[in-house]
């Protein structure tokens, strides 16, 4: 895969991500979907922090220096919303998890060097 082809496709990706991290946080400071989680038992502190961790997080992607920390984090974040949403049997929250686990390890390897093999 050539160099330009990699470089769109992970700033196409990071930037997908980011634009859905960086609503969701909002949304989750902003009170949007409360009620479910306060159903689900969960505080309305521990939204706003998660809502706060989705927004710095998403930002990072968009800096090159630190982009593999921020979807290192994206997938830890990930995998948490994933167990909540098996607990609670949401199968689009599901879903949309395991395509943003997808996006992130993509993030990832395109991000990194060291995970392609030499075409020499």
């Amino acid at each position: 895969m050539t160099s330009k082809i990699k470089n769109f496709l992970l700033w196409s990706i990071a930037i997908f991500l980011f634009a859905e991290f960086i609503t969701d946080g909002f949304l989750k400071i902003h009170g949007e979907g409360l009620n479910s989680f306060a159903a689900w038992g969960y505080s309305c502190s521990l939204i706003g922090s998660v809502g706060f961790f989705e927004i710095i997080t998403a930002s990072g992607l968009l800096v090159p220096k630190i982009r593999k920390l921020a979807a290192f984090f994206i997938v830890s974040l990930t995998c948490m919303s994933t167990y909540i949403h098996i607990v609670q049997q949401d199968t689009l929250g599901l879903l949309i998890n395991t395509m943003n686990l997808g996006l992130a390890a993509m993030v990832l390897w395109y991000s990194s060097e060291k995970l392609h093999v030499p075409l020499n």
